[in-house]
């Protein structure tokens, strides 16, 4: 899919926020320092960070994405994993990217072990190895995914300063596809041909009003998001346009009609989860109710305590807890000792 001739053109960036992106793209593919991509997910990080590499000098090299676990489709799975160390499968994903470039997706739920042995694998590579203490090295270009949020996590210490630093001084925002209304009718155009083509259906062109409905949409799933309802329109249209109309059938009822932010609660959880739902394909996702919980009651006792300083007698009361309970579900959830708690995948939020 990607050719090496003309990597920049997968990038929609007639919005003023994603030339900004095509920019900084520029500015960092030569150099060879570890880079930071920062954004909501679905707003195609993964694909700024291959246009970064194929505009590098490591174009010719292998890129390979892998998860927090170091795990992904470029890396071999080999005997033995599931007792594999988070520092020994950091290191088979750099030997795989060897010559080329390694994306670790939301590198805040990374293991503390692995973060050591990407520090030191971003180290500079004309080090000594000492005898007594034999280190590898290697040849890569490390460069990380994350949201917005990296201060937090930072001073949560579930993401090492150390690590941080490294990355932070070439960071990349990319913006969310509500924030780049100018960029939604090429980004539609783009994959309603792609889908049509797919399945067969010739061309099929999108209407002026069509286009107009779906840049009022606030798109929480971000890219990931259009790329669905693109897919579901080339299914729904009766006819050789999109209409207006086919763009009501598949828009979740939020649409154009209430603007994001006078949403009720209830409302834009409904709205991420459609969003989450509606991109989950070909993705193996399990205990879906217990992460949803977590991922409302975290913020939820964050705020709590902070707003009580911390006592806990407080906030037992201002959530209608047991103070035992409160404290068992503190320590589950990390959130007065965050950085001894491990981090699964983030599924809800790919």
């Amino acid at each position: 899919m990607f050719r090496k001739s003309d990597p920049e053109n997968y990038l929609v960036a007639e919005s003023t926020a994603m030339r900004a992106v095509v920019n900084a793209v520029a500015r960092h593919a030569e150099a060879d320092a570890p880079v930071l991509i920062c954004g909501e997910h679905g707003t195609g990080r993964e694909l700024v960070a291959r246009v970064l590499h194929l505009k590098s000098r490591r174009r010719e090299g292998r890129f390979v994405a892998v998860r927090p676990t170091f795990d992904g489709p470029d890396v071999a799975a080999q005997q033995g994993d599931a007792g594999a160390s988070g520092d020994e499968r950091c290191r088979r994903a750099l030997r795989a990217a060897q010559g080329g470039t390694l994306l670790v997706k939301d590198v805040c739920d990374v293991p503390a072990a692995g973060q050591r042995q990407l520090r030191r694998a971003m180290s500079a590579p004309e080090r000594e190895r000492r005898p007594d203490t034999p280190t590898e090295v290697y040849d890569v270009r490390v460069v990380g995914s994350a949201d917005l949020d990296l201060e937090r996590a930072v001073h949560a210490k579930i993401l090492s300063r150390d690590l941080y630093d490294q990355m932070v001084e070439r960071r990349i925002d990319v913006p969310p596809l509500r924030d780049r209304g100018g960029d939604i009718p090429t980004l539609v155009e783009r994959w309603v041909r792609h889908y049509a083509d797919e399945v067969g259906r010739g061309k099929l062109t999108v209407s002026t009003r069509a286009h107009e409905r779906l840049v009022k949409y606030p798109w929480p799933g971000n890219v990931a998001e259009l790329k669905n309802i693109a897919r579901r329109l080339v299914v729904n249209a009766q006819g050789s346009r999109v209409e207006a109309g086919d763009v009501d059938e598949v828009l979740p009822t939020v649409a154009e009609r209430v603007p994001l932010d006078d949403l009720s609660f209830e409302e834009m959880v409904k709205s991420k989860l459609a969003g989450f739902l509606s991109r989950m394909d070909g993705y193996e996702v399990s205990d879906l109710y217990e992460k949803v919980l977590e991922r409302v009651e975290r913020p939820l006792f964050d705020l709590v305590m902070a707003k009580t300083g911390g006592n806990q007698v407080k906030a037992a009361e201002i959530l209608g807890l047991n103070r035992n309970t409160l404290r068992k579900k503190l320590e589950a959830l990390g959130v007065s000792k965050r950085g001894k708690k491990a981090r699964d995948e983030r599924a809800l939020d790919d």
